[in-house]
């Protein structure tokens, strides 16, 4: 074990509480985050890791456990309980016309920033109140470099004015700026998704090794900004990648950094296919913290060209100062399997009726989507999905079901098999004499 790790251990918390929230989900929080604010030292770093061993079922990606250990981690980055105050609280000035971007990675498509991933980030940021109003998801763009990359990562491309828009800067009207910046004397142009379109913006990025500069997360995952990639590699991406993340647009827009390691590669990367399997996510305000502690995560799993990561000191150093390396500056909030208590606290207390259903997943979605829900006890379920209106569209299941986990789809069509129109549905469970409500938006 590396002593970074060690470090960090002694100073991890898991002792949770269960607290009430929004919705019918319990979410832990590591008590000693929440009593002292959002920094555990004077003037440290916080890194929240969360894991949980049911985040990947049948070698998918279990959405409603991923949004649990998302909502988690943002949760105890902040000390904030109430998900829609917790992400508002990392955008200060945000009103209801401003933009919000998620850079993912989408260059390898066998391992990508994952749609669920993104959309349980999305999730959060519709929670928010902003104005009087729910945060418009027309004012979050889901976005990297091409179209292509993004479709083959399994995401919609959406341009249009309704839902949350995903496309890559080669999108037409998009494209990158007129004027270039100064990379370390290399000149770079960024995408206008930075420096015209977004006001704020997260980085996604995924657990990779890198042949030439060691490590690709966060700061190298900017390398999808701008227009000449290629021409930053010299010297393992030293001192470039710490250049790049420290131009103004991406400096001062950016506000969190996400990992998404539910995967990861440690070899060969970052192409080729996933190696090995964390079920985890990173998040941090601060890129260097974040990136030095995914490092070490890597170099746990045997990785051998964590070394090469120069660009890590780079940046923390007085030049750049775009975060701290300095494991003693670096307080880490490890979180493992915060579902366990979820499940255990939501059976005794909070289940009503034995019952939990969980956001449809993708949200907003133009193709396919599914509502998912637990049985903690045998019941009879009957779904139904209304419009806006209040007039039944389609009827989906009407059964007696045994205790379990279920994901019911629906493929935007009405009972008459025509497609629905875009607009917002309702999905409607009765559970023996009790009745619940998802919202749900469909996209064309």
């Amino acid at each position: 074990m590396s002593d970074f790790i060690k470090r960090c251990s002694r100073r991890s918390f898991l002792d949770f509480t269960a607290k009430g929230t929004q919705g019918l989900l319990l979410y832990p929080v590591a008590k000693n985050a929440l009593a002292s604010g959002t920094e555990l030292l004077s003037g440290a770093s916080r890194v929240v890791a969360v894991k949980d061993d049911d985040v990947v079922v049948d070698g998918s990606i279990d959405q409603p456990t991923l949004q649990i250990m998302l909502d988690t981690a943002v949760r105890n980055l902040t000390g904030i309980i109430s998900i829609g105050d917790v992400w508002k609280s990392l955008f200060p000035g945000i009103s209801q016309s401003s933009v919000i971007s998620i850079k993912v990675n989408c260059i390898n498509s066998s391992l990508s920033s994952h749609p669920e991933t993104a959309y349980s980030v999305v999730n959060g940021l519709t929670a928010m109140e902003v104005d009087g109003s729910p945060f418009p998801p027309k004012n979050i763009i889901i976005w990297d470099r091409t179209n292509n990359e993004l479709k083959r990562a399994g995401y919609s491309i959406n341009t249009g004015d309704t839902g949350v828009k995903c496309f890559g800067t080669n999108q037409s009207g998009v494209g990158y700026s007129t004027s270039s910046f100064d990379v370390a004397g290399r000149s770079q142009r960024l995408s206008t998704i930075i420096t015209e379109v977004c006001d704020y913006m997260i980085n996604l990025c995924t657990l990779k090794n890198h042949g030439t500069a060691g490590v690709t997360f966060s700061l190298k995952n900017h390398y999808g900004s701008c227009n000449k990639p290629g021409d930053l590699h010299g010297g393992y991406c030293n001192p470039y990648i710490s250049a790049l993340n420290n131009l103004q647009p991406i400096r001062e827009k950016q506000v969190v950094s996400i990992c998404d390691a539910v995967w990861g590669i440690i070899s060969g990367g970052p192409g080729g296919l996933p190696q090995i399997m964390p079920k985890s996510l990173i998040m941090s305000k601060d890129p260097v913290a974040h990136d030095k502690y995914c490092s070490e995560m890597l170099a746990e799993y045997g990785c051998k060209t964590i070394n090469r990561a120069k660009h890590i000191a780079t940046s923390a150093q007085e030049q750049y100062s775009l975060g701290t390396d300095d494991p003693e500056m670096i307080d880490v909030v490890s979180i493992e399997n915060p579902t366990v208590g979820v499940r255990e606290e939501k059976i005794d207390q909070d289940v009503p009726h034995g019952f939990r259903m969980y956001q449809n997943y993708p949200n907003p979605f133009n193709a396919q989507t599914a509502l998912s829900y637990q049985l903690f006890k045998p019941a009879r379920i009957q779904l139904d999905v209304y419009n806006i209106q209040g007039a039944l569209v389609k009827r989906l299941l009407d059964e007696h079901q045994s205790s379990g986990y279920y994901r019911i789809p629906w493929d935007g069509r009405t009972y008459t098999g025509m497609q629905a129109s875009s607009g917002m549905y309702f999905g409607r469970f009765r559970v023996d004499d009790a009745q619940f409500t998802i919202r749900m938006q469909l996209l064309k």
